[in-house]
């Protein structure tokens, strides 16, 4: 029996020491695959950058307005962006979560970027009226200005969104925001 013990603590101080060096060496393969795609990128001259950004304002729907605040990162190319985000709308007897994915066409034009927004988002709504708490799928769609030339590392904007969430009867509003986004 005290054979095999030893036999096996052996075989395992082989097997991670063998595992080990493996894993030391894996950093090198990392940083020259690295530098391999930023080859790349810079050939192709996509060059994409991240922000992240807050947003607070106004939301208005079924003839009720309320507040509405939300967050997001947004991951940039030269005139194309994913803008992945998170937002939240209070009116007097309801209530929503979004979680949306937003496609964003940005329009280069100096200091004001002019941009359109299209996506869908996952709406988390609670309804006093109807007391209801219900999960549906939504469409945003909307538009902005980002005033890009504010700071050395941030813009702020203002944006407006039509959302419907999707049920029976459609849920459809009116969201106007403005924030500031700070640049990685």
């Amino acid at each position: 029996m005290k054979k095999i013990k030893l036999g096996l603590t052996v075989l395992f101080i082989l097997a991670f020491t063998t595992m080990y060096a493996q894993v030391k060496n894996q950093p090198l393969q990392s940083l020259q695959n690295l530098d391999r795609f930023n080859t790349l990128v810079k050939l192709n001259s996509f060059t994409p950058t991240v922000s992240l950004g807050i947003q607070g304002g106004f939301a208005k729907f079924e003839g009720n307005s309320g507040l509405a605040v939300g967050m997001f990162a947004e991951i940039r190319t030269e005139s194309f962006s994913m803008v992945p985000q998170a937002n939240y709308w209070k009116l007097d007897k309801m209530n929503n979560f979004e979680m949306a994915g937003i496609a964003r066409m940005r329009f280069r034009a100096g200091s004001i970027e002019p941009y359109v927004d299209g996506g869908i988002g996952i709406n988390f709504l609670d309804d006093k009226v109807t007391n209801k708490n219900e999960t549906k799928l939504g469409l945003d769609l909307g538009g902005g200005l980002d005033f890009v030339g504010a700071g050395a590392n941030y813009s702020i904007f203002i944006d407006a969104k039509y959302k419907i969430i999707v049920g029976d009867p459609n849920i459809k509003g009116i969201v106007l925001c403005g924030g500031i986004k700070f640049s990685l």
